[in-house]
């Protein structure tokens, strides 16, 4: 599936890849500020559409001038050799531009099938960590993966893909305050979310948001609850998830008016959890919230969501251990 615009031919390009919701605004961000002035290509994943039906409009409001579907759906987790062989296929079917077209390669999700393409052909890439902080917990990544898709996951370990260490690695993008490890070396660039949307003019912040959001949340509440999909990464079952929450509603005081911000990922119904509480339907990245609301609330509660990382500017954070719960 393409979507192009015909703005910019000729111009040197650049190529951006994206998994997560939160990937897809960080490159949204990381162009802006970086290469405006550049064509830009996208490539997201074809399951990606479910969650963002309108991913065409990526082109129409001119954050891209082309965006690509890679078919993740129809490559097979198999033995690595027809693996590599499946994913070559489907760049020369689905990308219209050789490889080498592209003056810089920005990969986030470097975990996914796209990097061995990369890998493959000898091209340098620059890697985004997979979410804000998890550049120092890459077991964190490995064992989420594993579990559900294990060949994907060995493959992934084995090119350096969780932790930025792959040789044609040529540069690690990530949120330097929220790391465990030294990343003061020169290969190591900081870019933070936050930062990024605040340094938007208003203007270009509501195009942005109006991407994901067509109207603000006029909920009203004192508390925003941050959720994780931790039965869906198969880390727990959704049962076990829903012991998770239903402690952490024990935590939270009786008269705090809650609003619920789901995970993208995460389909458990929190009504029957929390039947006084109002959860916002609208799917898009947490990192948005500062600026969705009609009326902000001050507090977000959360177990260890990546998503806080980028939010500590904007709101008081409580964070409540899950190791308490057994879980």
């Amino acid at each position: 599936m393409i979507f192009t615009s015909r703005r910019g031919h000729g111009s040197p390009m650049v190529l951006y890849h994206a998994v997560s919701s939160y990937q897809l605004l960080e490159v949204m961000l990381h162009r802006m500020a970086f290469h405006p002035g550049e064509r830009a290509v996208l490539v997201l994943p074809d399951f990606i559409v479910e969650k963002y039906p309108q991913y065409r409009d990526l082109v129409k409001r001119r954050f891209f001038e082309e965006v690509y579907l890679f078919p993740y759906l129809r490559i097979p987790h198999r033995e690595e050799e027809r693996i590599l062989e499946d994913v070559s296929r489907s760049y020369r079917q689905v990308v219209s531009h050789v490889i080498t077209d592209f003056s810089h390669i920005y990969v986030a999700g470097a975990h996914f099938y796209f990097s061995l393409y990369l890998i493959q052909n000898g091209v340098p890439f620059v890697f985004f960590e997979d979410a804000a902080g998890m550049l120092s917990r890459p077991e964190v990544l490995d064992g989420a993966l594993s579990v559900k898709f294990p060949i994907h996951a060995a493959i992934a370990r084995k090119y350096g893909l969780f932790d930025g260490s792959n040789p044609w690695i040529s540069r690690v993008i990530c949120l330097k305050e929220a790391q465990a490890k030294d990343v003061s070396g020169g290969r190591y660039q900081n870019f933070s979310v936050e930062d990024a949307l605040q340094q938007l003019s208003p203007q270009k912040r509501k195009r942005l948001i109006r991407f994901f959001l067509k109207r603000r949340i006029r909920a009203e509440g004192d508390a925003v609850l941050l959720t994780q999909h931790f039965a869906n990464l198969g880390l727990m079952s959704q049962e076990g998830q829903r012991r998770l929450y239903r402690a952490m509603r024990e935590e939270i005081p009786p008269d705090v008016r809650l609003l619920i911000k789901k995970h993208p990922d995460d389909t458990l119904d929190y009504g029957g959890l929390f039947p006084k509480a109002q959860v916002i339907k609208p799917v898009f990245p947490a990192e948005l919230l500062p600026y969705v609301f009609e009326t902000k609330p001050e507090v977000l509660y959360t177990f260890d969501s990546t998503g806080c990382e980028n939010l500590k500017k904007h709101f008081i954070i409580r964070k409540i251990k899950r190791e308490e719960y057994g879980e």
